[in-house]
Formats: structure tokens, C-alpha cells, sequence
């Protein structure tokens, strides 16, 4: 009978500890997507259910532990009789065959829970991926009749009807490599074709179908140290350096052809990583001790202009008329405008900062900037200017709109992103403190005031930028893309997909193009493709 009641009691045991292992795997996943602003469905009932079947089964285990203290008490009270020369007692024997048990029950028990622990956690990872719900995107409700944006007005859902998002193939995926330059410091969107910048170099695939349409490998021990923000005419620069070596080596392609247009070495002790830039016909690179004007097409030094004595380039982007420059000297720091053509001085403009700062160019015309200082009290923001550098709005990182998601260099969260002006207003994603992101968000340029916003029912936005059309492209976490209009906010077509292939990464960039939406995983982590498309 002894050895019934322990043979149930390991088997109540193993399944206990198999339900234990499955709830905590499933509890992993609920912080993970609480974390993140994703919905966790019915997943809290679940995890409840599987620990208190696991204190259930584990009960059941204790109660059919044998009760030792009362027997020991007797044998106490009760004088042992003298045992008969050559012949054991029955009580003796029972010990010891009750010892014997004992000496392989209880690490067979241990063994048992330990298995059941580790044998419960993919258990728990397959409930929780089958309990996820799936996420989307919805078109809001029309608005009341004669209802219309202001920017003045609360933020408010998108205040125009549209279809919904309807279903969207993959086109094509191009496999990460599962190799150390899987990493994309970033991704050009050019016509008929993406660029995947990598630190081993650039590839380009056609929209169309994805095909190769060339390569571009990088020198020799050497990885891409800095790059531009866009491709401007067919060109794009980038940099690359040695391991611990300065980033000093610059390369300019044609981004229909790959051809290698010229190579030159940087002056001194390199490139930082955002002081690259092509406006016009002219690249714009931060030196060492200047920023130097070079004819895009030939690599001809045009113009430059020698930094003044302890100031350093935090920022820089250009466009065909004018370079910005976030320059630090000392505690302070200015923002520099300069003509492209010719590098003169437009204007110069002291910043808010008094400690080291980050910062980054979202926009040159109109300018501007994010600041993002050491000191906790300092200045951590979007700032706005006119044309002659007059300043306009200041737009807190961490705001009634929320905490924006901005440029890598700038984040304070971890996790960065684009965010894009058009018009008078800056268009960024937002979420709470830490958490994923959940809505864009539009804000004005001249009074930091909400316009609109728009949060896709049921699921996170990854990544933001402008479609050819004018419209705000959004990659949401279903996945899908949702069309916005940039003045209103009202959603304006989209897609969304089940196919498993599409599977968003992390910090995607999303790359609008003729005719298909293509996702770049900049970090891709099994089973995410490096890059993937959606028409």
C-alpha cells in the first residue's frame, strides 16, 4: 500500500511541477507583451489556471507524504524488547525496508520536478503564442457632421471614414544570414529600389520581385562607421573604418547602378557617425577640425569651413539649399546654418543646452532639431525655428502626447525611430514612459499644440515615414500599414497580413515605394527576414 500512495505522489508531483513550468513560461510572455503596450488577451485567466493546478497536484503530493512524528513518539514511550539471538523483529525489518525506500524516493521525486519544470516551459510558450491575439489596424469613427481638425483642438482619433485595411501578400523576403553583419545601421529608399546598408557593405533589391541589382562589399577589415540619412540624385555616401580605427574612408555609389563614383580618406581623426550628408549636388562631411563641402558626382572639395577651437559636430543634414549643424563648444551649443552651394553662413543661433548634449536633424527646412543633454534637468526636446532662425515651438520628449519616439542618437528610451515633418507639423510615434509605442501623433510647429492622432485598434505601431504620395505611411505590429492623411490624420488605405514570413523585428525601418511597402529589420532576430515586402 506504502508504495502505491508514493508512486501516485511522484506522479502528482511531476505533472505539478509540468504545470508550474508552463505557468511561469506563460507568465514571461504576459510581462513581455504588457511591456511592450501589446493586448494579452486571455492569457492572465490561463497562467491563474495552471498555478492552481499546480498547487492542486503539488497538495496532492504532500498529503501523500508519510507522517513520521506520531510512529516515532511510540517507538519513544516504548521500550525496544530485546531482539532474539539470529532472528530480526518485523518492526526492525519494516525500518529498514523503509529506509531503503527512502534513500532513492526522494531524489527520484527532486528528479522528477526538476523535468517537469524544465519539460513545462515550451508548454507554456505554445499556449502563450496560441493565445496572442491577433492584432490589426481599424479605420476609427467618422467624426460628428461638420467636425474638423484644429490645431488648437484635443487630440482627438482620426476624424475621417476609410476602408479598412484590406488583406496584403509578401511579396518577397530577403533571409537574414544569422551571421554578426546582420545588423543595418540603415536603408535608402531609391525609386524601383531599397538599399540594405550593413557593416559589411550595401546590397540593392528591386521592389518588383526582389531581385539583387548589386553589391557593394566593404574594404577589407573595415565596416560601414557612418552613413546618410537619404539618397538625394542617385547618390549616397557612407563611411568606413577599422576595428578602433578612425572612420575616415569615404565611399559615394550611384544607387541605380552600384557604381562606385569615388573614394576618399577623411582629414584627421575621422567621421562622426551622423556627419554625412547629401543635399544637392553636393555632400556635406563633418571632419575633424572642419565641415567640408565635395561635389556629390566627383568627390571634388568645394568649399569648408574650420571649426572653431574645442567645438565638435553633434548633428548634421542637409538639403539642396542648406546645412544644418548642431555644433557643441564647451557646455554650450549653437545651431549653424550654411548654404550648400557654397558653405557662407546663413544664420547661428544659440541652443538651451548647458551640459554634453546628443542631438539630431529631423528636418532642415523647416529646422529642426532634438536635443537630448546629460543633465537630467536640461533641456530633452524638439525645437522648432524660422527661416532666420527665430525659434518657435519647444515640444517636450515626454509630453502631453506622450514619450516620441526620435532618432536613435537621441533616445532615451532604448529604442528609437524616425519621426518626419511635413508642412508645419512634426509627425512622430508616441507611447507611455518605456512602454512600445501604441499611436502617431501630429504636433505643431509653432505652438508644440496636438493636431490629431491616430491609434490602430488592438495593436503597436513599429515605424513611420512619408509615402510618395504625400501620405504618412505607418507599420503596425498586425503586420500591416495603415495610409494616413498628413493634414488630418484620417487613415486612407492600408494593409495588413497573416502570412508568417512577416515577421517584424527589432527598430524595423519601413521604406515606402512605387507599388509595395518594404521592412527593413535592422536587428533581425530568428525567424525575422532581413527585409521583407508587402503589396
Amino acid at each position: 500500500m506504502r508504495g502505491l500512495r508514493r508512486t501516485a505522489g511522484a506522479v502528482a508531483a511531476a505533472l505539478g511541477a509540468l504545470a508550474l513550468g508552463a505557468a511561469l513560461a506563460l507568465l514571461a510572455g504576459f510581462l513581455y507583451a504588457w511591456v511592450r503596450g501589446e493586448p494579452t488577451g486571455a492569457t492572465v485567466a490561463w497562467i491563474l489556471g495552471l498555478f492552481f493546478l499546480a498547487a492542486l497536484l503539488l497538495g496532492a503530493f504532500g498529503a501523500t507524504l508519510p507522517n513520521e512524528e506520531p510512529a516515532a513518539e511510540a517507538s519513544a514511550a516504548e521500550p525496544a524488547p530485546a531482539p532474539t539471538d539470529g532472528v530480526r523483529s518485523g518492526h526492525e525489518g519494516e525500518k529498514g525496508e523503509e529506509g531503503e525506500e527512502g534513500d532513492w524516493y526522494d531524489p527520484l521525486v527532486f528528479g522528477l520536478i526538476l523535468v517537469g519544470l524544465v519539460a513545462g516551459g515550451p508548454f507554456g510558450i505554445a499556449g502563450y503564442e496560441a493565445l496572442k491575439p491577433t492584432t490589426g489596424t481599424t479605420a476609427p469613427a467618422a467624426p460628428a457632421p461638420g467636425a474638423t481638425p484644429s490645431a488648437s483642438a484635443s487630440p482627438s482619433p482620426s476624424a475621417a471614414p476609410s476602408a479598412t485595411p484590406g488583406d496584403a501578400a509578401v511579396a518577397w523576403t530577403v533571409p537574414a544570414t544569422g551571421g554578426p553583419y546582420d545588423t543595418a545601421p540603415g536603408a535608402w529608399g531609391v525609386g524601383e529600389a531599397v538599399v540594405q546598408i550593413r557593416s559589411d557593405g550595401l546590397s540593392a533589391y528591386a521592389v518588383r520581385d526582389g531581385a539583387v541589382r548589386w553589391n557593394v562589399a566593404a574594404p577589407r577589415r573595415e565596416a560601414v562607421c557612418a552613413t546618410g540619412r537619404e539618397a538625394v540624385g542617385n547618390i549616397g555616401i557612407v563611411a568606413f573604418g577599422r576595428h578602433r580605427k578612425p572612420c575616415a574612408h569615404l565611399l559615394a555609389v550611384h544607387t541605380s547602378t552600384g557604381q562606385v563614383l569615388w573614394r576618399q580618406r577623411a582629414e584627421g581623426a575621422g567621421i562622426p557617425a551622423y556627419g554625412l550628408a547629401v543635399g544637392g549636388a553636393t555632400v556635406v562631411v563633418a571632419e575633424d577640425r572642419v565641415v567640408r563641402g565635395r561635389a556629390a558626382e566627383t568627390g571634388e572639395p568645394r568649399w569648408q569651413r574650420p571649426r572653431d577651437r574645442g567645438c565638435a559636430v553633434r548633428a548634421l543634414d542637409a538639403d539642396e539649399e542648406r546645412v544644418l549643424l548642431v555644433e557643441q563648444c564647451g557646455a554650450g551649443a549653437r545651431l549653424v546654418a550654411l548654404e550648400t552651394r557654397t558653405g557662407e553662413e546663413s544664420w547661428t543661433r544659440a541652443l538651451p543646452v548647458e551640459s554634453v548634449v546628443a542631438a539630431a536633424v529631423v528636418s532642415v527646412t523647416p529646422a529642426v532639431v532634438v536635443l537630448n543633454e546629460d543633465d537630467p534637468r536640461g533641456t530633452h526636446a524638439v525645437l522648432a525655428f524660422d527661416d532666420r532662425g527665430t525659434p518657435r515651438a519647444t515640444i517636450p520628449g515626454h509630453g502631453p502626447a506622450g514619450t516620441l519616439v526620435l532618432p536613435d542618437q537621441v533616445s532615451e528610451t532604448g529604442r528609437g525611430g524616425r519621426a518626419v515633418v511635413v508642412g508645419d507639423r512634426l509627425i512622430a510615434l508616441a507611447g507611455q514612459g518605456s512602454s512600445a509605442p501604441h499611436k502617431v501623433v501630429a504636433l505643431g510647429l509653432n505652438d508644440g499644440r496636438p493636431a490629431w492622432e491616430h491609434a490602430p485598434e488592438g495593436g503597436s505601431v513599429e515605424a513611420l515615414a512619408p509615402a510618395p504620395d504625400g501620405r504618412i505611411a505607418v507599420l503596425t505590429g498586425g503586420p500591416g500599414v495603415v495610409l494616413l492623411d498628413a493634414t488630418t490624420g484620417a487613415p486612407r488605405g492600408g494593409t495588413a497580413t497573416k502570412d508568417p514570413r512577416a515577421v517584424v523585428s527589432l527598430d524595423p525601418l519601413l521604406l515606402p515605394a512605387a507599388g509595395a511597402h518594404v521592412v527593413l529589420n535592422r536587428t533581425p532576430a530568428p525567424p525575422a527576414p532581413a527585409l521583407f515586402a508587402l503589396r
